[in-house]
């Protein structure tokens, strides 16, 4: 399917010509690939217009002045006041980096990619070459982390000054909407203090949901709500402020004795000095994985993960093993189920969140342990999988064969579940 051009898109009676698109029940004629080349041909096109409006609005700030360009920005394409700022911002900090201007231009890497490197540029020093290459074939969360580790590895300072400068732009707003008496919460966390926050917030909903006699019936959003307010408003006479359970990891240098690499759950990288400091008031400074202190393999003594082992599931698993989501909201599961015998090891374990573990215990999905000794989540087979195509459907079979060829290993091939322990040591830090 082709655009048609701008002449043939021409009405007598309408003036200027403009583009005609294709109708969207073209779509339903489409076969699979063509509708996958429409997207990439989108993709493309929504990045060179991008790029045209970010070199209209830098060249009209250039002439007039931003209050000018926000101005135009805000009648033209009839923006909000703040999202003309941004447009008017982002035009600035892109005009700065040519590269990344030219692959947008050329169609190469997505509008969202652009504007991070722009942003990153405009907070420190980054090598412009080595992230366009990575954002022409990294999806935006994994580029984000590539980004991230970056902007890390080119401070020159372990990251300190990047933090610095994340913990200067931290806010936060509270204020009640006109529209309906609701206050609203809206604000930005360095991730140390962010990851505190998460750490507490999901340790308070768990709270709520097994104090509650009636069972948990509430929305999500409405949980997180209830254990805010309960941290907020807790009287400090009566109950111990809730406290945070941050997990820091850290690869322990042999040859120059001391630790690096400091990371925080999500993978965002921390100076050490930052998880010096975090030591210091800690509550366990630290475990080590491999001595023997810690309780990882406790067979059939405790049913429920023990907190030395729910910690090494996070190290090792890092967020849910099906949907992605954040440790701190996963529950332990048991592999080989704990009823019919299975037990409460290491090596038997696997972190889920809530919605993931009904997946398992009610709809059949299974935990799967690939080459790299990940864990990973499978639904269970389609209905007459194990039968030969024109077995499991009515009517005659196909001309050929649609079994793999003979040769083809199985890319999803099964494996035992071995004991697990760690790469190396890694230094755990809880606060």
């Amino acid at each position: 399917m082709e655009f048609r051009s701008l002449e043939q898109g021409k009405r007598a009676d309408c003036g200027p010509s403009v583009p005609v698109w294709p109708e969207a029940a073209d779509v339903e004629v489409l076969s699979l690939c063509e509708l996958r080349e429409r997207l990439g041909l989108i993709k493309r096109s929504e990045a060179r217009l991008a790029a045209m409006k970010t070199a209209a609005l830098a060249a009209y700030a250039s002439r007039g002045g931003e209050g000018l360009a926000r101005r135009v920005a805000l009648e033209e394409l009839q923006a909000s006041k703040q999202q003309a700022r941004q447009e008017v911002e982002t035009a600035s900090q892109l005009s700065q980096v040519p590269e990344t201007l030219d692959a947008l231009g050329a169609g190469e890497i997505p509008e969202a990619h652009a504007k991070q490197i722009a942003k990153a540029a405009s907070q420190g020093p980054v090598d412009e070459a080595v992230l366009v290459e990575a954002a022409r074939h990294e999806d935006f969360g994994t580029f984000s982390k590539t980004l991230r580790d970056h902007q890390h590895e080119q401070s020159g300072d372990d990251g300190k000054s990047l933090m610095a400068k994340q913990r200067e732009r931290r806010s936060f707003r509270f204020f009640k909407s006109p529209d309906d008496g609701m206050f609203v919460v809206n604000g930005r966390f360095d991730p140390v203090a962010g990851n505190r926050m998460e750490a507490a917030l999901a340790d308070e909903v768990r709270r709520l949901a097994n104090s509650s006699k009636d069972g948990d019936q509430t929305a999500f959003d409405q949980r997180m709500a209830d254990a805010l307010e309960n941290l907020v408003c807790a009287d400090a006479k009566d109950r111990k402020p809730q406290g945070t359970t941050l997990i820091l990891t850290a690869d322990w240098d042999a040859l120059n004795q001391k630790l690096a690499d400091a990371r925080l759950l999500d993978g965002t990288p921390l100076p050490v000095s930052e998880a010096l400091r975090l030591a210091c008031n800690a509550d366990i400074v630290p475990s080590v994985f491999d001595t023997e202190g810690q309780e990882l393999w406790v067979g059939r003594k405790h049913r429920l993960a023990t907190e030395a082992q729910r910690a090494a599931l996070i190290i090792r698993d890092k967020h849910c093993i099906g949907c992605g989501r954040s440790a701190v909201w996963c529950e332990a599961h048991h592999i080989q189920e704990w009823l019919s015998s299975g037990p409460t090891d290491i090596d038997n374990l696997v972190l889920v969140c809530k919605s993931c573990h009904h997946n398992i215990h009610d709809d059949g999905w299974t935990v799967h342990r690939n080459r790299n000794g990940t864990y990973e989540l499978r639904p269970p087979p389609a209905p007459y999988a194990d039968y030969p195509p024109w077995q499991a459907r009515p009517g005659p079979p196909p001309a050929r064969s649609q079994s793999s060829p003979d040769g083809i290993s199985d890319p999803f091939p099964d494996h035992t579940i071995t004991t697990w322990q760690p790469e190396h040591t890694k230094q755990l830090l809880l606060n």
